[in-house]
Formats: C-alpha cells, sequence, structure tokens
C-alpha cells in the first residue's frame, strides 16, 4: 500500500477504507474503492500510478494468455510432426527456434495483434488519464491549494529584481486577480544545509521525546546529552529537549537571515487570492 493514507493521522475525511484483521481482508477495500473515491483521498499522481500498473498487469496478461494459447500449442505441433525427437528437447518444442515454413505467419498474425494491443491499451487509459486530470483541476481540493494559484516570472529585468519589483510586475500587467504575496527569487547558499541540519535536530528532539514521554507517562528525570568531548568523556552535560529545541530553532532563523542576504536571481512568484470562477469552476 504505498499511496494508502495514515489511518491514525489522516487529514479531514481521507481515512482509508477499513480493512479487517483477516488474511485476505485487503481484498474487499481493493476491489470496491472506485477511482474517484481514489482521486479525492489520494491525488492525480496516485492515482495515475495505480492505473499504469493496472494497465500493464492486464497488458502483460492478456499477451501471456494469447501466447499460451496460440503460440505454445503451434510450436508444439510443429516440433512433433517436423522435427526428430533426438533434434529436440523439452525447451525447444515450445519456441520458435526450429519452426519453418506457413506456420510462422501465426507469430506473424499474433506479433499484430500484440501491437494492436499495446496501441489499444494506451488509447484507452489516455483517454481516461485525460478525463482525471480534468476532474481533478476543477476539484475544490485543486482550486484552493496553495501551488496552483501561484504563478512564476521569468527573465525579469534588473531594475524589477527585488519584493516590490515583481510586485511592480504584476500591477503593470493588470493581473485580473488579487496579489497576495510577491518573492523573488535568491540563490540559496547554505540554505539546504541548514535546512538539513534543521531536520536533523527535530528527529533527534522526537527521539529524546519518545523516550521522556513513553507510554504517556512523564519519566522522573529529563533526558541529558552531553555536548563536547571524546568517547563519552568530558564535554558538557545539557538538558537534551532544551538543547534540540534550540538546535532547531537556530537552524530555522540562520536559514531565514541567510536567505534574505542573498543576491537575487532573475525569476519571482507572486500568489494570487481565490477569485468567484475558482470557486465555482
Amino acid at each position: 500500500m504505498i499511496y494508502e493514507p495514515k489511518v491514525k493521522y489522516h487529514v479531514g475525511d481521507k481515512s482509508p477504507p477499513r480493512i479487517s484483521d483477516s488474511v485476505l481482508g485487503w481484498l474487499p477495500p481493493l476491489y470496491r474503492t472506485k477511482e474517484p473515491e481514489l482521486l479525492d483521498k489520494l491525488g492525480l499522481d496516485a492515482v495515475t500510478f495505480l492505473r499504469f500498473t493496472r494497465m500493464t498487469r492486464i497488458l502483460f496478461s492478456s499477451i501471456a494468455l494469447l501466447g499460451c494459447a496460440v503460440l505454445i500449442p503451434i510450436d508444439v505441433i510443429y516440433n512433433i510432426q517436423h522435427i526428430p525427437s533426438q533434434s529436440r528437447d523439452i525447451l525447444s518444442i515450445l519456441t520458435i527456434r526450429d519452426v519453418k515454413g506457413s506456420y510462422l505467419f501465426a507469430h506473424v498474425a499474433v506479433s499484430y495483434v500484440i501491437s494492436g494491443l499495446v496501441m489499444y491499451f494506451i488509447w484507452r487509459n489516455w483517454i481516461r488519464i485525460l478525463r482525471l486530470r480534468q476532474e481533478w483541476f476543477r476539484s475544490p481540493e485543486y482550486l484552493e491549494s496553495f501551488y496552483a494559484r501561484t504563478l512564476i516570472v521569468t527573465d525579469v529585468p534588473r531594475k524589477y529584481q527585488s519584493d516590490q519589483g515583481i510586485r511592480a510586475i504584476f500591477e503593470t500587467v493588470q493581473v485580473p486577480y488579487p496579489t497576495t504575496s510577491v518573492h523573488i527569487g535568491r540563490k540559496v547558499g547554505r540554505l539546504p544545509e541548514l535546512i538539513e541540519y534543521h531536520n536533523m535536530a527535530v528527529r533527534e528532539l522526537e527521539q529524546v521525546l519518545v523516550t521522556y514521554l513513553r507510554g504517556g507517562r512523564i519519566a522522573k528525570d529529563r533526558p541529558t546529552i552531553r555536548v563536547g568531548g571524546f568517547l563519552g568523556m568530558g564535554g558538557v552535560k545539557k538538558d537534551a529537549i532544551n538543547f534540540y529545541t534550540c538546535v532547531a530553532d537556530l537552524g530555522v532563523t540562520n536559514g531565514d537571515l541567510t536567505l534574505s542576504q542573498r543576491e537575487t536571481q532573475t525569476h519571482g512568484k507572486g500568489d494570487r487570492g481565490l477569485s468567484p470562477g475558482d470557486r465555482y469552476p
């Protein structure tokens, strides 16, 4: 279940269908859950992935059935009738290796059928994916999402390479909907490193809190950490919760300061508010 929503920590009404505790309890939800429900709970990317895997499963199963029902019997009959027993084996009679003459037309015909199956399945799924894409882009969840209301501006002239300059560009072109916020792109520098540093501190803090609050009960002693030293010797003993909280906050603060002082780039973005047309597709 790669794309299954979290059962306990799902967002809103996006909880997955209940699965019984039996060995085959996952089969009924698998067959009963339809694509519109999957689109609402999982999103377009997940539904596209699942539909593609289903298409390949059906396609390759059809090709395998065609080969086993048509080609292998023809190859077996030809080898038994035309190839001496000492020149064939259990594997060769199942293949086209020794087949000659008019029997080869069956393989040519099946190859055309397989090509037709591939084109048909691709065409059929392309049409369905196109409809799903249109449904997703008209859904309230997409229309009200932040990324759907963000416009990027490229090749920004030097004099407009600031937040105020990006806002002036939007005002100049008279965008028909209000712009809530604008930002010029900046060179990130060490920002990815600081984000990773922050994430590391958050993970360590979560691990410490899990130990401190195990079973819903607060431990008698607060967890500590030894900073500095070598192989657990020396250094300074500090409160682990306070230490990792400060480290996480420091990473965010330094990242904000570093980003705000970086050199601007030739692109920016503007976030627009919802218009009446967005609310009623």
